[in-house]
């Protein structure tokens, strides 16, 4: 269970205009839920997984996860449990390195490193294996270098790379935003596919109202640093897009839906 405990966060204290964003917010996230949250720019989604992470600080309050105070933890033990896929395709992998040492890199996240440990031709076979399962002739390439890859392809493959070693946590952030729409539908069908076989816990921001829809068992649209919706179950797979237009359109002054 992933808790976040009367969080309390202002930006720029010291200014003559500081963004006082939490305000004692509350949220639990039980295990295997598939979280879509939504919300205007600003309004406290990107902060809350930069305070899970350990990028940002909270003022006050408290992440609980699996019992222990998560906020206590370095950065890098953090993402020892939490994997985190970014809306640049780029900033999952290195564009400079073949998909073979990309996927070795990910294969040795958070385990001891000496000087003879690189590539890993031993593991090419199981690497193949996991690139087939995308289904985008990956497998093919691997002498490739990323950089030559399509956005979809590289943000593919930065979805399988942070679920190599099995995070209790995956975290996507607008992962599909910047790719174009066949390629953001591809990327969306196999994080589910993933997601499902995996049964991991996901939280998952996202602009696309269709996306929240479509995807994960439940739905919290923020607005200012609050919380203004909340649904799962039943309740979510009744939702249409038309009603989440009208409650942005409710709390906004304007919309833009970024699809």
């Amino acid at each position: 269970m992933l808790r976040f405990n009367k969080i309390h966060k202002t930006f720029n204290k010291n200014s003559d205009n500081p963004l006082h964003l939490y305000d004692n917010l509350n949220v639990q996230i039980d295990p295997g839920e598939f979280v879509s949250i939504i919300g205007a720019n600003g309004s406290g989604k990107s902060t809350l997984f930069n305070i899970l992470c350990g990028q940002i600080l909270a003022d006050q309050g408290d992440v609980v996860f699996d019992g222990e105070q998560f906020n206590k933890k370095k950065v890098y033990e953090r993402f020892k449990k939490i994997s985190r896929v970014y809306q640049d395709p780029v900033a999952g992998t290195s564009p400079s390195l073949t998909i073979l040492e990309n996927l070795s890199l990910a294969f040795d996240k958070g385990k001891l490193m000496n000087l003879k440990r690189g590539v890993h031709k031993e593991k090419v076979s199981d690497f193949k294996a996991l690139l087939k399962t995308l289904d985008l002739g990956l497998e093919e390439k691997m002498h490739v270098k990323v950089g030559q890859l399509s956005g979809g392809q590289r943000q593919a493959l930065s979805l399988l790379m942070a679920l190599m070693n099995n995070p209790k946590v995956l975290l996507l952030d607008e992962h599909t935003a910047a790719l174009d729409p066949k390629s953001s539908e591809t990327i969306m069908k196999l994080t589910d596919k993933m997601v499902a076989d995996r049964e991991i816990t996901t939280l998952m921001v996202t602009h696309n109202l269709q996306h929240a829809l479509d995807y994960g068992t439940r739905l919290i649209m923020f607005h200012e640093g609050r919380i203004i919706f909340d649904v799962k179950g039943t309740d979510k797979k009744q939702l249409t897009r038309d009603d989440l237009i009208s409650l942005f359109m409710e709390y906004n002054d304007f919309f833009v839906e970024i699809v």
